[in-house]
């Protein structure tokens, strides 16, 4: 019955949670009878260890009467991760469809068993969220980073486009990304309602290109802007660009120095046809300590990085008996790079 493979299971045992540790209260599961016959199967609050075994209990009761479970509809904002794959698992077999009604909301580990759906339904009004995982405290540590890769594979295989894949790699824990309708219908989601006539202000939103083709590409905005670009912004205009350089798949990294306590995830895109990265640092509580942009040398072996916040700047050198990793100093000041 297993659709994932051992191995992600086992990365996934490391890094329990996708939602900061709160009450043990197991979710509630319970079944309801249709018009049709057939079964509705709500599943609401924290998912907790046990609980697929209880949504396969309830499934095999369902079918025991000759009954056939048609939907299971999400109220949740997450909970331990591992059950959550499981649940994904059972609702991917069982072929049956998932649904987030007006004003619930499915996050984090829920998210999974959403796109697990054979046919996904969400009401306007609804919400529907992604971020990386945590370990049983709440905390982003080396082993919740192996997870949340896991995580990443495990949507790839539900069909999950890979801009979003890549947003929920990049978001700490302690964040979340709201998923825009238009994100939702990227996955095939039916909306069902009707959308609210008032337009919605968010990060995450992607801004329309402006730039014409050949164009030199600016993700900045320009001095003479009215209004200064969010990170977020940023961060959904280098997936896009990612994407596109990477025939739809945008490239990510992800890399933890456990001597600085620290962990770094990031976008790699070109720009006016340099390599170029989004970088997002953060402490191992999750905490974002740096955000910054940086483009490499034709040897790829130094970098100019500008921060996001203070926009200071700096360079790195490649450390050649590190391999892979540049020399960095953590919370430093960053010096501004003197012309030549």
């Amino acid at each position: 019955m297993a659709l994932f493979n051992s191995q992600f299971i086992n990365l996934l045992a490391l890094g329990m949670l996708a939602l900061p540790a709160g009450s043990a209260t197991s979710a509630e599961i319970k079944s309801l009878a249709a018009k049709d016959g057939r079964v509705v199967i709500l599943i609401t609050g924290e998912i907790t260890p046990g609980d697929a075994d209880n949504f396969s209990g309830a499934i095999k009761q369902a079918n025991d009467a000759g009954k056939f479970v048609a939907n299971v509809r999400l109220n949740s904002d997450g909970g331990n991760l591992l059950e959550g794959v499981k649940l994904a698992d059972a609702v991917r077999f069982g072929k049956i469809s998932t649904n987030v009604g007006k004003n619930a909301t499915c996050a984090s580990a829920c998210f999974l068993v959403f796109a697990a759906g054979s046919t996904k339904y969400v009401s306007y009004g609804a919400q529907i969220g992604v971020h990386g995982a945590s370990d049983e405290s709440g905390n982003e540590t080396v082993q919740s980073g192996a997870a949340t890769v896991s995580m990443a594979r495990i949507a790839k295989d539900l069909g999950v486009p890979a801009a979003i894949i890549g947003r929920m790699v990049v978001t700490p824990p302690g964040d979340m990304v709201w998923l825009s309708p238009q994100d939702l219908q990227s996955m095939g989601t039916a909306m069902v309602g009707k959308p609210a006539q008032l337009p919605t202000t968010s990060e995450n939103r992607p801004i329309p290109e402006q730039t014409a083709p050949g164009n030199p590409v600016q993700l900045q905005p320009s001095a003479k802007a009215s209004a200064p670009m969010s990170w977020g912004s940023m961060v959904e205009n280098a997936f896009s660009l990612s994407a596109k350089q990477n025939g739809g798949n945008p490239r990510t990294l992800r890399s933890c120095q456990p001597e600085e306590q620290t962990c770094a995830t990031g976008i790699m895109f070109k720009m006016d046809e340099r390599d170029s990265v989004l970088l997002s640092r953060q402490d191992i509580n999750g905490k974002i300590i740096q955000r910054e942009i940086c483009t490499f040398n034709s040897f790829g072996d130094i970098r100019s990085c500008m921060d996001w916040d203070t926009k200071a700047t700096h360079r790195d050198m490649k450390d050649s008996k590190l391999g892979p990793k540049f020399q960095t100093r953590p919370n430093r000041v960053a010096a501004k790079v003197r012309p030549k």
